[in-house]
């Protein structure tokens, strides 16, 4: 069986070389629950409008939301203007269930974090990609000015409190590979991030969903295949995951379970130059040793067998409770 060894004695591997990060959901399950968001929108199955999510076989808000509009303007056109404004208040509908959603599972202030044990793991890092679509990573990079998201040579648009648009010459070392609640886009694909305001971030990202009709942009699809449609659909999105696939530094994963939902993201990684994978594996055991050396084994074969991998223990880089172990003393 592989060995297993702390967070500290990976990074004591790989001093002196740059390191890039890849986060999954164990990165923020202290602060925001990752249960779909669809499950706690409150919008009840066997609907009309839950149905629609079935037939599209989607959780993409947007591409419900979509759908019913493009309906609505079909039913006008043949003179059904009763049912076509029921179906705008059902788009609606969608847009408000999306907010309740994000209110009922998401800290509403970055108050609420706390940052120095986060900021001191996220130092280690040149460049971190994340999975997640929540705000914690934004909120930590913006609290400590950790890293650039290449949002900074964008105007501010005062009238929906957001900048960008996104730019890929920019300075840019965070990269949102499945979106996030966030980013929004223009109808020409241009990607724009919420700012932080006097009242939040969540209520910037609330108003806009609720008032000004706009959703974010983030991929929640429940298969690979379709993450992968939902990427390809975005010049931001196809950026991100070009720079995974270039990526040539020792890469760490935490928080995320080499879930085959997320093939696309192991076929990148293993696929790439980069020098090793130090995958973190939150309290190891035997079983769940082995399983997760099965799937790597497998990406990494597909990959060409170029790419090491080792484990570490999750628990050990204490993001959110401390500083990783043995940085406790390093002042």
């Amino acid at each position: 069986m592989p060995d297993v060894i702390s967070f500290q004695a990976a990074i004591e591997a790989t001093k002196g070389e740059d390191r890039a990060l890849l986060i999954g959901n164990g990165f923020s399950a202290q602060y925001f629950n990752y249960t779909d968001l669809l499950a706690k929108s409150g919008l009840e199955p066997g609907t009309p409008i839950r149905n629609v999510f079935e037939i599209l076989e989607t959780v993409d808000f947007e591409a419900v939301v979509r759908s019913i509009e493009d309906a609505a303007i079909v039913e006008r056109a043949y003179g059904n203007d009763a049912h076509s404004d029921e179906l705008e208040a059902d788009a609606q509908k969608v847009r408000e269930a999306l907010v309740s959603a994000i209110n009922d599972t998401h800290p509403m202030h970055r108050e609420d974090l706390e940052y120095e044990s986060s900021s001191a793991f996220l130092g280690h890092f040149q460049e971190v990609f994340t999975l997640n679509y929540d705000l914690l990573l934004y909120w930590v990079n913006l609290e400590k000015g950790l890293l650039n998201d290449g949002f900074g040579l964008g105007g501010v648009i005062d009238s929906g409190r957001f900048r960008g648009p996104f730019k890929p010459d920019a300075h840019c070392h965070i990269y949102n590979l499945h979106g996030g609640l966030h980013l929004f886009q223009t109808r020409t694909g241009e990607v724009f991030k919420a700012l932080h305001t006097g009242d939040g971030v969540v209520a910037t990202i609330t108003h806009s969903i609720a008032v000004k009709k706009r959703l974010p942009l983030y991929v929640a699809e429940g298969t690979s295949k379709a993450k992968v449609r939902k990427i390809n659909s975005n010049s931001y999105l196809r950026h991100c995951i070009d720079k995974l696939r270039e990526n040539s530094a020792s890469i760490f994963i935490f928080g995320h379970s080499a879930d085959p939902n997320d093939a696309h993201i192991y076929h990148a990684i293993f696929g790439s130059k980069a020098k090793h994978v130090y995958f973190g594996i939150f309290q190891p055991n035997a079983d769940k040793i082995k399983a997760v050396d099965a799937e790597l084994a497998k990406y990494k074969k597909l990959g060409g067998d170029d790419v090491p991998y080792s484990f570490f223990d999750s628990e050990t880089s204490h993001v959110w409770d401390g500083p990783p172990e043995g940085e406790a003393d390093a002042g």
